[in-house]
């Protein structure tokens, strides 16, 4: 291949995929900026598009990729592409599915954790020396056989709940309409159909589901309150998956022992939202997925399915296949 363009909005998490779509012959152009008209400037020419989380492909910038063939997501979630637009222009979208299923599954239970024996307040007092004096007066609990309801039982969710039937020995509940009944055989997960019937069983609830229309705003204040008092809550999906203002709430009035949040809505909180100021939540940000190994393996699988859509071979991961099989599809003869 020669001449070949793609433009990467923003650099990808591992140089190894840079690497490889130069070794493959594309010309690689980094847009480091999260404004979208530097981005359609270099646009022009572009065969492929690679876009990292936060930043969104609108409907404008496909319009402003002419030449595009393929856009690329920087991991499993594809909720900052507009799917349907690129369907319509005939434009291939790919995810990298699976790749988070390990990381993310090990931060779900390291905030589970810490939010259970209360992590940040403990090594905060311990290096001011407060916490011989204070200890007394907080709870700690334990997650060894805790009944935990998982809301997403997709590769991340059914990793998780197989490290806490296995290495804890948890009661493992699974909220999902969508989810491959064979996943949920293989981790013995019990599922339920009535959201809220499995929220009034949750001692701790852990929120993996994709980000969709469905999902959006679906745990709120009537959510939470079905929660079993002292329940603990923690998002490792999406942010805008769960109310943060009814979660406030909910921890204020002590109906719930903490949270763990690694993901929010926006992404960052402004200065003066409650949650920030409650020492019962544990925050991370936005890093659930962010592994040395799993930086490698996306950034490995990005490059392998861009170059194998911008000469018309079906990458391993098309989320939309049906845009290249329509009149207008951009497909590449092979």
């Amino acid at each position: 291949m020669s001449n070949l363009k793609v433009v990467l909005w923003r650099p990808m998490y591992n140089k190894i995929g840079h690497d490889l779509l130069e070794k493959g012959g594309a010309d690689v152009v980094v847009v480091d900026s999260s404004e979208a008209d530097e981005l359609k400037q270099v646009l022009h020419g572009a065969k492929a598009l690679w876009v990292r989380t936060p930043e969104r492909v609108t409907a404008d910038i496909l319009d402003a990729g002419k030449d595009l063939v393929v856009v690329s997501t920087s991991g499993f979630g594809t909720d900052n592409i507009d799917i349907p637009a690129a369907t319509e222009r005939g434009i291939l979208v790919v995810n990298h599915r699976g790749i988070g299923r390990v990381p993310v599954s090990e931060h779900s239970v390291m905030l589970l954790l810490a939010v259970a024996k209360r992590l940040v307040w403990g090594d905060g007092a311990t290096r001011d020396a407060s916490a011989w004096s204070e200890r007394s007066n907080f709870s700690f609990v334990e997650l060894d056989g805790k009944t935990v309801g998982i809301v997403g039982l997709g590769f991340i969710g059914s990793e998780l709940a197989r490290k806490l039937k296995y290495g804890f020995r948890c009661r493992v509940l699974g909220y999902d309409p969508y989810a491959d009944p064979r996943l949920t055989r293989l981790v013995d997960a019990e599922m339920f159909t009535d959201l809220k019937e499995m929220l009034g069983q949750c001692q701790a609830l852990v929120l993996v589901p994709e980000l969709t229309d469905e999902t959006r705003m679906m745990i709120a204040k009537d959510e939470l309150a079905a929660l079993p008092k002292g329940a603990i809550v923690v998002n490792t999906g999406r942010g805008n998956v769960l109310d943060l203002d009814a979660l406030a709430d909910a921890l204020d009035s002590g109906h719930l022992f903490g949270a763990g949040l690694d993901v929010v809505f926006p992404e960052p909180l402004s200065d003066s939202h409650r949650l920030l100021k409650n020492p019962n939540v544990t925050f991370s940000p936005h890093i659930a997925g962010g592994t040395v190994e799993s930086s490698i393996v996306s950034s490995e699988s990005a490059a392998d399915q861009i170059l194998a859509a911008i000469v018309g071979e079906m990458p391993k991961f098309p989320v939309n296949p049906v845009a290249w099989e329509a009149e207008n599809s951009r497909r590449p003869k092979l």
